[in-house]
This record gives C-alpha cells, sequence and structure tokens, in this order.
C-alpha cells in the first residue's frame, strides 16, 4: 500500500516494533541508521519502538526503506492489521499447544529475547485454552540457546515452587521447539487484557468499588511467593492479568524472578522500569524490592494512563484510602530499602480491612 492521499497520508498508524526492530537488525543498523535510510526524524523511530502511532505516510516511509511491506509491518492493535491465515513455521506450536491469534505485539524482554504473546489453543481438549509466549531464539548460535535454557525455564520454575494459587497464573508447558529455533512457554488462560490494557482502554483510573479488591489480589500474590522464597523483581501493569471470569487480578511473567536459594540469576542487564525498585540493578534485592513496585503500580491504578512515578507520594497522599493504608503506601515507595516496610504483613491487615468494608 503507497500513501495516495493527503487524507490517507495524515492517518496514524501502529508498527509492529518487534518486526520493526527485527527487520532493522537483519540489516546491521542502528536506529539512527534506519532514521537516516528512511528519511524521518529519529523521533519517529522511537515511537514506533516505543509502541506509539506515527503518520501513515512516515510508517510507509520506514517499510521502503526495510524493504517491507508495510502492512505487514502493523501491530495488532492498527485497525488495518491483518493476521496471518495460520501462524506457521518452526514456531507453530508444541506438541499438545496450538497458537490461534496474537494478543500482542512482539517485544524485547529485559534479558535480550524477542517474544510473541499468543492465544493459545489444547490440540486435543476443545474446551481447554491457554496464553502462550514464544521466544524467537533462530538468531542466536545454537551454544547460547543452549545456556539461556535456565533464563527459559525460570518462569515455569517459579509456578511449580508456588503450586496452585488464585493469584498466580498456572504453567502448563515450558519446552524448546524443533532445533532449538524457539521456546514455547504456555500458561493457564486467565483473560486477554493486563491491567495495563484496562487502564489504556478505561483511558482513566481503576473503578473506585473495586479498588480494594484488586490491590489485595496483587497483595496475595506477592505474599505466596515471598512465602516461597521468591522475589518478582519486576511487578508492573503490563505483568497482572485481569481474569475473565470474576475479575480477580492474576500475576504473571515470572521470567526475570530472583529465587532466594541462591540459584543463579537470570539477568544481569536491566533497561529502564519506572516500577522497579532501584536497588534491583546491582544492588541487593530482598522482598522490600517488590513493595516498593507494589506501590508504584497503586499509584498508577490510582491515576490512569498519566501516571507520573515522580509525584506517587502526592498522589498516595491524595488518594482517600484509610489513613494507616496510605501511610504504609508511602512507606513503601522509599528509594531507599531500609525504609521501607520488611514485609508485606502490615499491608496485607490493611488491605484486609479495607476490603471487607
Amino acid at each position: 500500500m503507497k500513501p495516495g492521499n493527503r487524507e490517507a497520508d495524515s492517518q496514524m498508524a501502529y508498527l509492529d516494533p518487534f518486526l520493526v526492530d527485527r527487520a532493522r537488525l537483519s540489516r546491521g543498523w542502528s536506529l539512527k541508521k534506519l532514521a537516516v535510510e528512511a528519511d524521518v526524524d529519529y523521533r519517529t523511530i522511537r515511537d514506533v519502538i516505543e509502541d506509539r502511532g506515527v503518520l501513515f505516510s512516515k510508517a510507509y516511509d520506514i517499510a521502503q526503506a526495510l524493504g517491507r511491506n508495510v502492512l505487514v509491518l502493523l501491530a495488532p492493535r492498527d485497525p488495518r492489521y491483518k493476521p496471518p491465515v495460520k501462524l506457521a513455521g518452526p514456531w507453530s506450536g508444541s506438541p499438545e499447544w496450538e497458537p490461534t491469534g496474537y494478543l500482542d505485539q512482539g517485544r524485547a524482554a529485559p534479558n535480550g529475547l524477542y517474544y510473541i504473546v499468543c492465544r493459545m489453543q489444547h490440540r486435543h481438549t476443545a474446551s481447554k485454552a491457554g496464553r502462550g509466549k514464544f521466544y524467537h531464539l533462530s538468531w542466536l548460535p545454537p551454544a547460547k540457546r543452549e545456556g539461556m535454557r535456565h533464563q527459559l525455564s525460570r518462569h515455569a520454575e517459579v509456578c511449580a515452587r508456588v503450586g496452585i494459587h488464585p493469584q498466580i497464573v498456572v504453567n502448563h508447558t515450558s519446552t524448546p521447539v524443533a532445533n532449538d529455533e524457539g521456546w514455547w512457554v504456555v500458561d493457564d488462560w486467565v483473560g486477554e487484557s493486563t491491567l495495563a490494557q484496562r487502564l489504556r482502554d478505561n483511558n482513566g483510573p481503576w473503578p473506585r468499588e473495586t479498588l480494594p479488591r484488586l490491590l489485595l489480589d496483587m497483595a496475595q500474590g506477592l505474599d505466596v511467593l515471598h512465602r516461597a522464597g521468591i522475589v518478582l523483581r519486576e511487578l508492573a501493569p503490563a505483568r497482572v492479568l485481569i481474569s475473565d471470569k470474576d475479575g480477580r487480578a492474576v500475576l504473571t511473567d515470572f521470567e526475570l524472578a530472583k529465587l532466594l536459594d541462591g540459584s543463579r540469576s537470570v539477568s544481569g542487564d536491566w533497561p529502564e522500569d519506572p516500577f522497579r525498585a532501584p536497588e534491583v540493578d546491582g544492588g541487593v534485592t530482598t522482598v522490600r524490592a517488590d513493595l516498593y513496585s507494589f506501590a508504584l503500580v497503586a499509584g498508577a491504578v490510582l491515576v490512569g494512563p498519566e501516571f507520573d512515578p515522580g509525584q506517587v507520594v502526592d498522589i498516595l497522599g491524595a488518594a482517600g484510602m484509610p489513613k494507616r493504608l496510605q501511610r504504609l503506601l508511602v512507606d513503601c515507595s522509599e528509594p531507599v530499602p531500609d525504609r521501607r516496610p520488611p514485609d508485606l504483613s502490615a499491608l496485607l491487615k490493611e488491605l484486609t480491612r479495607w476490603a471487607e468494608k
């Protein structure tokens, strides 16, 4: 498709950051090089990589520079996006599971791997659905793929240590595909939306009447992780699923969790994340890191997509929730770990009181 009129040129388009990034990496280009080759402003390239819309005419220029049809590079959220008739290729599924559609565009994980989220269907049980993540490994040397098994298995290991709990996602399988070109992680189906997506779709704060339940669900999920000797380290709205059936919050995406038994760490290179505790990058990580993230997520659900992490203390202070709970959340948001509560016990107590009113 080539821009043909002023109205089409001025429309917004959403390119899949993963597909664009993979195409430019295959050419050996930096992001700045891509901007030069496409004759667009570097900020336009950053908008694409950070999942923001750009003018369709600019999206077309980027696709042309990469030697791709612009329609092939569109993200699922773009109204012109058309998924493949069948998700085929080396990542078409595990022996038990078949992908039936994309839930999200591809993205880069903090450990440097690329993955895409899919809705899954069990091959032999019609009523059994799942949420799958496929990690693309074909671009890695075989020796490096083998060395990353402990990273790819961490989510399943966490789920196995916790067992069945209503606030923790249930893992079905974690397995490589043929020739180790990719890795599937398939969980039980909870719901299509994450907390981040719900906040974005609502374009505002979480509904006040169900806010106590939401916060309590997340705190209970963290508590069961901590009791199992696990620090999530990555709690954020994008890692909280909202159940289609009953609206409960369920924690997921444990690939970068820390096991307190001394097991090998899964990451030493942490990209910027406003919800992550400062000490996670290079410091000694304890359960207090999750308390910090919880306070930041609480701030996000109180205001919605316009959340500013730098204003979290003011946001929590004006939240209109019970005073003791407010003080605890403000304490949890302290940048210095020793100034935060030692664990979740006091927070759980106050959240339970609030939810039961």
